[in-house]
């Protein structure tokens, strides 16, 4: 099926786009045109729209981590105003000349672009690229052989955002490179209070890319008194033992996390 699906894909059809809110989404392959209408439609990722309205709100400092064509990055500008700010990272080139360009026509001058990875420690990282889905590329270390590969740069977060005041919500979704960008935020987390993290975890692709479990992934969270929330489909959180949380994102294959001190 994925051999079908990254033959499809190869199919050109230009730049086509697809009517987002007040905003277009662009998309210049099939998969990422399916992903934009199902966002544009609620099918995929409104819970996370959904958080993102109840708890982001005007002046805010967000930060939107594998931003993808800009779904989040959107909803999140459109949340702070003009008064706030989004810093958001897309590694994959072609991704990235998609999300500039929504960004671009969208008139939202609050959103700051970062065409890198979110990364542990600075450096060259090498994407493993998904020919059948390019939501799903991830760092070379689960790249496998049959996929393509580029070399794009590694920042750390707490570096990029140093000469912010603070980070008032950060949305993570790296494909099992979670860990390297919790560690490479620690700094930021310890100097926010009030801050939100909304994290995919799926704990088969973070065993896969980095060899890392689940103590891993929620230390950098705990230690800054960040405690693991479960998000329902209306945006609302409940919360959840991390040993709970794990067990639940292993049976479903992945979860949305949300993290906050209360």
């Amino acid at each position: 099926m994925q051999r079908l699906l990254a033959l499809l894909n190869r199919i050109p059809i230009g730049v086509r786009a697809v009517p987002f809110g007040r905003d277009r989404l662009y998309a210049d392959s099939l998969d990422r045109w399916v992903a934009a209408t199902g966002w544009r439609l609620g099918w995929l990722e409104g819970d996370e729209r959904a958080l993102i309205e109840r708890v982001v709100g005007p002046g805010m400092i967000a930060v939107d981590v594998g931003a993808n064509l800009g779904c989040h990055t959107l909803t999140l500008a459109r949340r702070v105003g003009p008064m706030g700010r989004v810093h958001a990272f897309e590694p994959d080139p072609r991704n990235f000349r998609m999300l500039a360009r929504t960004v671009r026509e969208a008139d939202v001058p609050q959103v700051r672009l970062h065409a890198a990875a979110c990364v542990e420690h600075a450096g060259d990282v090498v994407l493993a690229l998904a020919a059948a889905n390019r939501g799903d590329n991830r760092l070379a270390t689960a790249g496998g052989a049959e996929r393509d590969t580029v070399v794009v740069p590694g920042v750390v977060l707490d570096e990029v955002l140093a000469a912010e005041p603070r980070i008032d919500f950060v949305k993570i979704d790296v494909q099992g490179a979670e860990v390297g960008v919790l560690r490479g935020l620690g700094r930021t987390l310890a100097r926010s209070p009030g801050i939100g993290v909304l994290c995919e975890v799926c704990p088969t692709l973070l065993r896969d890319v980095g060899g890392h479990g689940a103590d891993a992934f929620f230390a950098p969270l705990a230690a800054v008194g960040l405690r693991p929330h479960l998000v329902a489909r209306d945006g609302r959180v409940e919360p959840i033992t991390p040993e709970a949380a794990w067990a639940a994102a292993d049976a479903a294959g992945y979860a949305n996390l949300y993290f906050a001190a209360s």
